[in-house]
C-alpha cells in the first residue's frame, strides 16, 4: 500500500538523471540547482522504498530497481505526452467523432467532396455518415443522433442553424425521342406546358415538390403529374421508359441512364443545398467541419 504521491516532475527529474548518470548535467538540463534535484530523487526513492541510484564521488549508476523504474517512467511519460496531445487535438477539433446525416439528394457530389476535404484536413476525426429520409432529419439533429444535417431545399426549423452551401441550376430530363431532346441551349419552362410530369411526394420538411410546382406556375401552367417517384434515379428511369418528363437539379446529369436526355432549364431559380447544426453548438469539431464544407463547396 503506497502512502504519499509521486509527481510528474519527480519522474521527469529521475529520467534525466538516469540518462545522464550525472546530477550536475541533469540539473543543468532542468534549469535548476543540483541540491533541489537531489532532494526530488530522495523523495522518489522514499516513495518507492528502494534506492534507485548508487552514487559516490566518482560516478552514478542505476540500481536494479532504478533500471526497472527507468523503463516504467519512460513509458508513463510517453503515454502522458501522447494523452495530452490527444486531449489538445480534441479541444482544437482536430480529433473526435462527428456524425453527419445526409439525404440521398446530396450524395452525388456534395457529400463526397465534403468528406474527402475533411479527411484531408482532419484525418483523426472519425466521420460517421448516416443516410436519413427528409421527414426525420430535424428530429435526428435535435435529439443528438447526428451533429450535422446535409440536405436540399429544407424548410427552416426552430433551434436549427441552416447554412447555405451551394445553389444549383435545374435541368429537364426528357425521353431520347422527345421533340425538345434534340435542341440546343436552355429549354424555356413554358415549352413544358402540357407535358406529363414525374414528381416527388410532398412532405412536411422539404420544399422540393412545392418549388418545382412554383416554377411551372410562374411559367403559366400547372404541372400535370402522372407518377410520383421516391428518388431521382427512379424518376430518370421512368423518363427513359416514356412515362413522362421531370425537372431535377443539374448534378443529376451524372446519372447517365439509357433513353434519356438532359437539357438545362431557362430559369434563374436554384435548388439549395444546406448544412444544418443545432443552434448554439459551438464546439471546435463542429466549427472545423463547417469551415471545411464551405471551402469545399466554394471550389465547386
Amino acid at each position: 500500500m503506497f502512502r504519499g504521491e509521486i509527481s510528474l516532475s519527480q519522474l521527469h527529474a529521475f529520467t534525466l538523471v538516469a540518462e545522464e548518470l550525472h546530477f550536475g548535467r541533469a540539473a543543468a538540463r532542468l534549469g535548476i540547482a543540483q541540491p533541489p534535484l537531489s532532494q526530488q530523487i530522495q523523495r522518489l526513492e522514499a516513495f518507492i522504498g528502494h534506492r534507485l541510484f548508487e552514487r559516490d564521488t566518482r560516478k552514478v549508476q542505476l540500481t536494479d530497481a532504478g533500471r526497472a523504474m527507468q523503463a516504467f517512467a519512460n513509458r508513463l511519460l510517453l503515454d502522458m505526452a501522447e494523452g495530452i496531445d490527444r486531449v489538445q487535438r480534441v479541444g482544437r477539433g482536430e480529433a473526435g467523432v462527428l456524425t453527419v446525416g445526409f439525404t440521398s439528394t446530396t450524395a452525388l457530389h456534395v457529400l463526397p467532396a465534403i468528406v474527402q476535404a475533411n479527411r484531408q484536413h482532419y484525418p483523426d476525426v472519425d466521420l460517421r455518415l448516416v443516410e436519413i429520409l427528409p421527414e426525420p432529419l430535424w428530429d435526428s439533429l435535435r435529439s443528438g443522433r447526428i451533429d450535422f444535417a446535409l440536405s436540399r431545399d429544407m424548410l427552416p426549423e426552430p433551434g436549427v442553424d441552416v447554412i447555405d452551401l451551394l445553389h444549383e441550376t435545374y435541368i429537364v430530363v426528357l425521353p431520347a425521342g422527345h421533340a425538345l431532346a434534340a435542341g440546343h441551349g436552355p429549354v424555356p419552362l413554358a415549352a413544358l406546358a402540357g407535358e406529363r410530369f414525374i414528381l416527388f411526394p410532398r412532405n412536411r420538411v422539404s420544399r422540393y415538390h412545392d418549388r418545382l410546382r412554383e416554377l411551372c406556375l410562374q411559367a403559366g401552367f400547372a404541372p400535370r403529374s402522372v407518377q410520383e417517384a421516391p428518388g431521382w434515379q427512379t424518376a430518370i428511369s421512368l423518363v427513359g421508359a416514356g412515362v413522362g418528363i421531370t425537372i431535377l437539379p443539374a448534378c443529376t446529369a451524372s446519372l447517365t441512364l439509357p433513353g434519356v436526355v438532359f437539357r438545362p432549364v431557362d430559369s434563374p431559380a436554384r435548388s439549395s443545398i444546406t448544412l444544418s447544426r443545432r443552434a448554439g453548438d459551438d464546439r471546435a469539431l463542429v466549427g472545423n467541419f463547417l469551415s471545411v464544407a464551405r471551402t469545399a463547396m466554394a471550389c465547386e
